[in-house]
């Protein structure tokens, strides 16, 4: 083992199986007449794990052994057993690989109001992703690539020799009661910091969740200093480090706001150190990375730096007794 630097990659691995979200062919399936709601969820699910056992049916026998071989946290719910390795496993492909072809918007016409937001949207089984635990505080992200048709695993912050590397299976900002509910189908009591110190965890996440907007004011109070606009985000990223929220992608927009804040401050050495982290933090989140976040004389040619240069400053608002 070694220290594993922020934005480093950890893993790159192409899935196991990759199935819909939605259930597969939901518009098409015959459901009988006279079903109550439990009979016709599974239903939903006797034909979901149908579907999955023709897909599973190509893997080869080395990837079923793997596959049959990750954790089944559903083994009494109705799902079938390939179905239950799925719910147990998966992780969401995101927005950048939904299906927004003409056909997938035919099928939203005919689809239950309840299952909308899946369709067109993929889930995916890895052999060694599947496997990384989950925390509330994740020190690292996770995104897929078309590109190379993986995922990838990298550090959201640097993680010491000997560190457990965590991910999340919920969202990290929401209540801790309503991330113990959304966890409870992985069969997970989490006893990090952060749930089980509620009263104290609970306030910070949701004012990371609902910072402020911070802009760029018109005037300066007098007496005020000419940086104390951006205290707010100042405030907010650390209350990200506080609570291990690195992973949460608050973290990279907080530092955005940061950079560009210094950038019309014409603070070269604030704008430089925010610019080299936020290089970072979206390297680990797979978000663009621009050059102007780490070398000066491109911060120098930016319309905000030369506009603020211009102007020399915020004008002071002066106020009379």
């Amino acid at each position: 083992m070694r220290k594993i630097r922020m934005g480093d990659l950890i893993v790159d691995e192409r899935p196991l199986m990759i199935v819909s979200l939605s259930p597969a062919g939901l518009p098409g399936v015959p459901m009988k007449e006279g079903l109550t709601p439990e009979e016709k969820y599974q239903y939903l699910l006797n034909h979901s794990e149908n579907v999955m056992r023709s897909v599973f049916g190509r893997m080869s026998e080395e990837s079923k052994n793997v596959f049959m071989d990750l954790r089944n946290s559903h083994l009494h719910d109705g799902s079938g057993p390939i179905l239950g390795v799925v719910r147990t496993n998966r992780y969401g492909l995101g927005d950048d690989s939904k299906d927004k072809t003409k056909e997938t918007e035919k099928l939203l016409e005919s689809t239950p109001e309840d299952f909308k937001h899946k369709v067109g949207r993929y889930t995916s089984v890895y052999k060694d992703l599947s496997r990384v635990n989950h925390s509330c505080s994740p020190n690292t992200h996770r995104k897929f690539y078309m590109s190379s048709f993986s995922m990838q695993l990298r550090a959201a912050r640097d993680i010491e020799e000997g560190e457990e590397i965590f991910t999340t299976y919920t969202g990290i900002l929401r209540p801790a009661a309503e991330r113990a509910e959304a966890l409870l189908p992985y069969g997970i009591k989490c006893t990090c910091r952060a749930c089980l110190d509620p009263a104290s965890s609970d306030p910070i996440r949701a004012a990371v969740l609902n910072r402020p907007c911070v802009s760029v004011p018109m005037v300066r109070e007098a007496g005020a200093r000419p940086d104390a606009w951006i205290d707010p985000a100042v405030q907010t990223l650390a209350r990200i480090q506080e609570e291990g929220l690195e992973g949460s992608e608050e973290y990279y927009k907080t530092l955005h706001q940061l950079y560009n804040a210094y950038v019309h401050q014409n603070d070269e050495k604030k704008a430089l150190m925010y610019g080299e982290k936020l290089w970072v933090a979206n390297l680990a989140a797979g978000e663009k990375r621009y050059d102007a976040f780490r070398k000066v004389e491109l911060i120098k040619k930016s319309p905000q730096w030369m506009i603020a240069k211009m102007m020399g400053g915020l004008p002071v608002v002066r106020s009379f007794i």
